[in-house]
């Protein structure tokens, strides 16, 4: 394998570690949200777009350059060579194979670049999701609680003026509705 597929097959490996570790379901999507709000990882994403684009732009060439192999050694015009030359079947069929597996590992590293970016993306928004949900729980049973204790005042006043008025209950006296709005 030459030095540049060799790159891609080692950047093909990483991005499946990358992968897994992002598959893992005991780190939370808290955990991730933090480690993508690192500072070494902020410094890094701060060109993370053209970083992307320029892997984008190899990824994209080597996989044109493996379909253009896979075309150049699957065409007929070396039928006439193979008659010729016995060895020469070896050699085409060799040079098609490195082709295909150029092929798939160009492609598949490609693949994975996108899956990965697509996933670092939904479990920062859902790592978002969670907090916001949780700060919104805390709000609801904080407002729940203030309006149980309201009420409980509320019940508490109107026990006293029926104690003070026991008539209250049919027509409790002007000043004293005022106060109990």
């Amino acid at each position: 394998m030459s030095l540049q597929w060799t790159f891609v097959a080692c950047f093909l490996y990483a991005e499946i570690c990358a992968l897994i570790f992002l598959l893992l379901p005991f780190i939370s999507p808290g955990r991730w949200q933090k480690i993508f709000k690192s500072r070494i990882v902020n410094r890094i994403a701060q060109n993370g777009h053209v970083y992307f684009l320029v892997f984008i732009a190899i990824l994209t060439l080597f996989f044109l350059d493996a379909i253009r192999e896979v075309r150049k050694y699957s065409l007929s015009e070396h039928e006439l060579e193979l008659a010729s030359n016995p060895s020469a079947d070896t050699v085409i069929h060799m040079k098609l194979f490195r082709g295909q597996r150029n092929f798939y590992i160009s492609g598949f590293a490609l693949f994975l670049w996108f899956v990965i970016r697509r996933l670092a993306v939904l479990t920062s928004i859902q790592a978002t999701l969670i907090a916001a949900n949780e700060a919104s729980m805390k709000q609801a049973k904080s407002a729940s609680d203030a309006a149980k204790r309201l009420m409980d005042e509320r019940d508490k006043v109107k026990k006293e003026v029926r104690l003070f008025y026991p008539a209250a209950d049919s027509h409790p006296p002007i000043h004293l509705i005022a106060f109990l709005i």
